[in-house]
This record gives structure tokens, C-alpha cells and sequence, in this order.
């Protein structure tokens, strides 16, 4: 935990919180001013309760979150999400959202949210529940608010370019819910696919990331697959993925993410990589 005295002029310091399903916040904390000044923390959610209230109770419970940050990102990692032509409009925006089941709540209404990945490829298309969009925005000082795949989209559709082959981006999200992002592009640059998969087991994660290569036409011999996220789970596929893939490596973490510290390496690699796709 970070205590709020540790912050002397929240002005000049960015926030950027991920709402990891109804399991924990996980918050980031840097200066845009100093170096070596990244910090992190991981709240417990309470999984018993609407997602609301625990929200509330983990935030207002945590004064340095409550600072007046210069600038607040908010992430929240779901599967309720969808990809679309970048040129569809708001209408067809929604109209996508219901055809995907994406606005089903058994719990109350949601909100039907747009993020541009950077590219002429592809907007996400995902919802929430309302009152938690509303929260998050009485709470924080005009809060940027998008889905977790978001980030990774924008990341790696600049790092494909680099090179001829197709790539297969993995990433492990932290934590007790295990679930994969999977982002694909073909040897163009061009998105063929992205999805999130629970992967309970080792497995399972392998047989997701297999089978989604096989489905945009891998090449086995050829083609990329890059790993990051949780260290424990990138570790334990890769062996399993190498049976069947010539080319299965780690991510590189970001050289220029290093000037906020060391402890950039073991936060959330969605919220690390978030200014820098900006």
C-alpha cells in the first residue's frame, strides 16, 4: 500500500487502475516529471457483493487513490467485448453490441463503450454496467475509461510491423482468474483476431493458443508466438507450445518503461504499456 504523504503534488503524477473482474484493482502510480518513480499495489475485491460496492468499499478505503491525479486511466478487464470495422458508427456501434449478446445483464443496464485501437483496423466495441461507469467518474477527475484489450491492441499493432512473419500475441493476465488476451496479426500488419479465454489449466491455455493459430492460417515453422503477462503462467506454456511451434518467445519489455522504475517489470503489463500508446 502506498500512503497518500508519499505523493506531494498529485498534479504532476498519473494514476491508472485496472478493475481485474470481480477479483482485485490493481493501481499504478508514476511521476510524468521524475524517473524511477513507478509504484504499484493490488486491492482485494470483494466477490460476494455487487461489483459496485466493493469498488467503493476498496477506493474510499485507500486515500491515495482519492489524491487529484493530473491524469486517471481506468481499465476493466472483461470478455464482453467485440471488434468492428473502425468506420462504424455509434449506431452501428450498438446495433454490433447486441447482435454480440454484449448488452445481456441480468444485474441492471449497461453502457455500450467505443475505444479506437490507434489503427484504421479495427474499434473495440464493449459494455459495463452503468453504475459502475458512474462511479468511476463522480470518483476520479475526468477518468479515460476502456476496455483492457484496448492497450494491448494499440501496443502491438505498432510492434507487427517489425519484420515479415504472422504474430501471435499471448498475454497471461495476473492473479487467481486466469485468462489469456490473444491478438493475431497476418505478415501484412493487418488484425485477423482477438479474443480472451478463462484457462483454468496449462492445458487449456495451450489448446486456446493453438487452436487460434491453426484458425488464421499459422504457420507453425514460420510465424511468431510472443508471451507476456504473469511471469508463472508465461513459463510453465511456453515449454508445452515449443512441442509444437519453431518460433515461441517472451515479449520484450519496453526499454523506455524502465525510466519509471524497476518495479515496472512486475506490474500489469496492460497499465504499463498504456502511455506508451498514446
Amino acid at each position: 500500500m502506498i500512503s497518500a504523504d508519499a505523493i506531494e503534488n498529485p498534479l504532476v503524477w498519473r494514476l491508472t487502475l485496472m478493475v481485474d473482474g470481480c477479483e482485485a484493482l490493481r493501481a499504478v502510480v508514476s511521476s510524468t516529471v521524475e524517473d524511477s518513480s513507478l509504484m504499484h499495489f493490488t486491492l482485494p475485491l470483494d466477490p460476494t457483493v455487487p461489483l459496485l460496492r466493493s469498488l467503493e468499499e476498496a477506493i474510499y478505503a485507500t486515500p491515495v487513490l482519492l489524491s487529484d491525479f493530473g491524469k486517471v486511466d481506468v481499465l476493466i478487464r472483461t470478455d464482453a467485448y467485440t471488434l468492428v470495422p473502425s468506420a462504424l458508427d455509434a449506431e452501428g456501434c450498438r446495433a454490433a453490441a447486441s447482435i454480440a449478446a454484449l448488452t445481456a445483464d441480468a444485474g441492471g443496464s449497461t453502457c455500450v463503450m467505443t475505444d479506437d485501437t490507434g489503427t484504421a483496423m479495427a474499434r473495440v466495441v464493449w459494455t459495463v454496467a452503468d453504475d459502475v461507469v458512474a462511479f468511476l467518474r463522480r470518483t476520479f477527475r475526468n477518468p479515460d475509461i476502456m476496455c483492457h484489450i484496448t492497450p494491448l491492441l494499440r501496443y502491438f499493432s505498432r510492434k507487427t510491423l517489425l519484420g515479415n512473419s504472422a504474430k501471435l500475441y499471448v498475454h497471461f493476465n495476473p492473479g487467481g482468474a486466469r485468462t489469456a488476451d490473444l491478438i493475431v496479426f497476418n505478415p501484412e500488419g493487418s488484425l485477423e483476431c482477438a479474443a480472451s479465454h478463462p484457462c483454468p489449466t496449462d492445458t487449456d491455455a495451450a489448446y486456446f493458443i493453438l487452436a487460434t493459430a491453426r484458425a488464421c492460417g499459422f504457420s507453425m515453422t514460420a510465424d511468431e508466438i510472443l508471451i507476456c503477462g504473469d511471469g508463472s503462467m508465461r513459463d510453465a506454456i511456453m515449454p508445452l507450445l515449443r512441442r509444437y511451434a519453431a518460433y515461441v518467445m517472451p515479449v520484450i519489455f519496453p526499454s523506455i518503461a524502465f525510466r519509471a522504475g524497476r518495479e515496472a517489470l512486475k506490474a500489469p503489463f496492460p497499465l504499463i504499456i498504456l502511455p506508451l500508446c498514446e
